[in-house]
């Protein structure tokens, strides 16, 4: 019998480097746990800045975790 895998990648906005690594390390240390795979996760650092000044007025990370799993 083959097995399904579903993929579900899901993406959030953080405000501090820190805590983007903290939400990869929380996702790979829950998945034998939580019964997936997490096959790829990123971080990426955005910020905003005033069009006149170029002064930042907003940062935040993305962090993208990408997790596979058998549907049953």
């Amino acid at each position: 019998m083959n097995k399904q895998l579903k993929t579900e990648t899901l993406v959030f906005k953080v405000s501090s480097e820190q805590l983007a690594m903290d939400t990869i390390e929380e996702y790979k240390n829950n998945q034998a746990s939580e019964g997936y795979t997490l096959t790829k996760y990123n971080t990426t650092y955005k910020s905003k800045k005033d069009r006149k000044t170029s002064e930042i007025i907003d940062e935040y990370w993305l962090v993208s975790v990408t997790k596979e799993y058998e549907v049953i």
